[in-house]
């Protein structure tokens, strides 16, 4: 069994975009099908996708994926925070309603979301849902000092979304995806917006598996699938929480170097 997660670029400038780019053959769309074909995952996380409310371009992409010979018959996508308005001038330079002012950046709601194809069925009516989790209510939040009250009050700890998404295996088993796309810990000023977020996106998981949240852990076996846009080791970003998820002893490296 394979299972991957694969950012693909299927984002474009506005709504209803991506759908035209695929119903007309687009070259970019091909390239990044043609890759998924060579991938064959059982079960792939999409990310940097643009999501939208009926599902219409995850159909239309599997429909490619189906003539190329990889049919997925089960998808999966909720709404991603990418641009949610917040009502708030969020990155200070006073002005509303920009691509940073969103609960994640999006210049339109749903821009670079998240979705799942996969040949295994996936039990959505167990999918547990954590993007509107508050980032002032994790425990250890690094949210930024002098952060305005009112933001604080709404502001969501997830960029794009953090899933826990359950699919069944043969023989009746089920395995658990636990599923993100974290900010770049950059693109922000000296209060280190973005890196603190990025830190605090991936301690989450840690502080899920730990018990420390009002959510039950996720049963055994699980696998996490992340774009964490984030070095451990160098670049950019506050790494912490990601070096203590990959040296987790409730975690196991599947490919270990």
């Amino acid at each position: 069994m394979r299972i991957a997660t694969y950012n693909p670029d299927l984002s474009r400038a506005g709504p209803g975009l991506l759908l035209r780019d695929i119903l007309r053959g687009d070259a970019q769309v091909a390239a990044s099908v043609s890759m998924m074909v060579a991938l064959d995952a059982d079960v792939v996380v999409l990310t940097g996708m643009d999501w939208d409310l009926d599902g219409i371009a995850l159909g239309a992409l599997a429909d490619l994926l189906e003539k190329a010979g990889r049919p997925y018959p089960h998808r999966f996508a909720l709404p991603p925070n990418t641009g949610m308005p917040t009502g708030f001038d969020v990155d200070g330079n006073g002005y509303f309603g920009e691509a940073r002012d969103a609960q994640g950046y999006g210049r339109f709601r749903g821009e670079e979301g998240i979705a799942i194809l996969s040949r295994l069925p996936i039990r959505a009516a167990d999918v547990v849902d954590f993007s509107g989790y508050l980032w002032r209510d994790l425990p250890g939040a690094l949210v930024p000092p002098g952060t305005d009250p009112g933001l604080l009050a709404i502001q969501r700890l997830s960029s794009t979304g953090h899933w826990q998404v359950p699919v069944e295996l043969p023989g009746g088993r089920v395995l658990t995806l636990l599923a993100w796309h974290a900010t770049p810990p950059v693109f922000d000023g000296p209060e280190d917006r973005n890196g603190r977020r990025n830190h605090d996106e991936a301690a989450f998981w840690l502080r899920l598996l730990a018990g420390d949240l009002p959510f039950a852990p996720p049963q055994t076996p699980f696998v996490l699938l992340v774009q964490s846009d984030l070095d451990p080791v160098d670049g950019d970003g506050r790494a912490g929480a990601m070096r203590a998820l990959l040296t987790s002893p409730q975690l196991q490296d599947p490919a270990p170097r």
